[in-house]
């Protein structure tokens, strides 16, 4: 490893638990600027002070996905993994191999879904791919092991009867607010927590989302959706920078958590009468939605905030089971 990338490597490691990822990207940045016209040399001479151990290197890893831009709960979802693992095969991480990690996931076998398994799977070699990267080991032992394969279920959107009986259950109007955009723009749930009143412009209708990895984009909403939030707007008791916040005032914004606006949709699912009503089936509904009057691929993939157009298309699916059902029917002898 060139000792630059390592004295930065070092120094992301160092402030990566007080910093945001914005600013370790600076940093980054300007230690990469600062080093340019030096030639750093090391002291082979005089003992090494520096300790290379588990710890360190989940450090440096958790360092370099918050630089990457992956959220907090991502990051604590690749650390819950990689130690559990770790606690496993009970072997230093510079030390695994290919057999130990194959061994792991066949246990795992006889719990989880082929599906909970391959998500494992990528993980460990997300992880190993950057101890390979760095250095810390020679070669990637998750390499070896190839994709688990595993049955894709169609998972079906809510049905018209379904959203009809949604609306029906909203009794509060901060309860109708929160349908009605999630139903209106197919926002994430992480994304929905993040509205400010500012990022609303009733003007065209839009929404300024703060989305994954800190990428913004402007969705829009309908009518309909104006009223439900205009509504809500009038009846807040308390005030605070995010649309949806606590009724209680608790914390310095009220601002709600994930946690609390899924309980919100439970009750609302309580109300409603039926099951299965969570957040990210309302993104479905309303991916299938807007593919069954015809939007393009690439349209929906800005919509929805995508990387690519593939995570799109996984929307397209049932869509294109609606479609060949109407086509059977319409032209069956």
């Amino acid at each position: 490893m060139d000792l630059k990338e390592k004295l930065i490597g070092n120094a992301m490691t160092i402030l990566g638990a007080d910093l945001t990822s914005e600013q370790l990207g600076l940093v980054r940045n300007c230690m990469s600027v600062l080093l340019q016209g030096y030639d750093l040399v090391e002291h082979m001479d005089l003992p090494s002070t520096e300790v290379i151990d588990d710890t360190h290197i989940l450090k440096h890893f958790a360092a370099s996905k918050k630089i990457s831009g992956c959220s907090i709960k991502t990051i604590k979802m690749y650390g819950y993994h990689i130690r559990k693992f770790l606690d496993y095969v009970d072997t230093p991480i510079v030390n695994v191999t290919t057999t130990q990690l194959r061994y792991y996931l066949a246990s795992l076998g006889q719990n989880c879904s082929n599906c909970y398994i391959d998500n494992v799977r990528r993980v460990l070699n997300s992880f190993y791919s950057f101890c390979e990267k760095e250095e810390y080991i020679v070669k990637n032992p998750c390499k070896k092991i190839d994709k688990i394969k595993y049955h894709s279920e169609i998972k079906q959107p809510y049905t018209d009867i379904e959203v009809e009986l949604i609306n029906l259950a909203c009794k509060k109007p901060r309860e109708k607010a929160l349908v009605s955009i999630l139903f209106s723009t197919g926002v994430r749930r992480e994304e929905i927590t993040k509205i400010k009143i500012s990022d609303i412009n009733f003007q065209d209708r839009s929404i300024r989302i703060n989305g994954k990895g800190g990428k913004y984009r402007i969705v829009y909403f309908s009518a309909r959706c104006e009223i439900a939030i205009k509504e809500y707007l009038n009846s807040k008791r308390l005030e605070s920078d995010y649309i949806f916040s606590s009724e209680r005032n608790i914390g310095t914004d009220g601002k709600l958590c994930c946690e609390s606006i899924a309980k919100i949709i439970k009750e609302i699912e309580k109300n409603s009468g039926l099951k299965n009503v969570h957040l990210h089936k309302f993104r479905r509904w309303f991916a299938t939605y807007m593919a069954d009057r015809g939007v393009p691929l690439q349209d929906l993939k800005e919509m929805m905030g995508h990387e690519g157009i593939q995570t799109s298309s996984k929307y397209y699916v049932f869509r294109d089971a609606n479609r060949i059902r109407y086509e059977f029917k319409r032209n069956a002898f």
